[in-house]
């Protein structure tokens, strides 16, 4: 579990701090970031169409 974490902190360091990152780690912060969002935006309302 401590290395989970770790791995997650390591991540969004790399995308938003650094930004160096790789595909790996940008799909990693990406899915972490999208699933509440997207929970959010569902629980208010109609999804957002375009």
């Amino acid at each position: 579990m401590k290395n989970a974490i770790k791995t997650i902190l390591t991540d969004l360091n790399h995308v938003f701090v650094k930004g160096e990152s790789n595909k790996v780690e940008q799909a990693r912060v990406f899915l972490l970031l999208i699933i509440p969002v997207m929970s959010v935006i569902y629980s208010l309302g109609e999804f957002p169409r375009y």
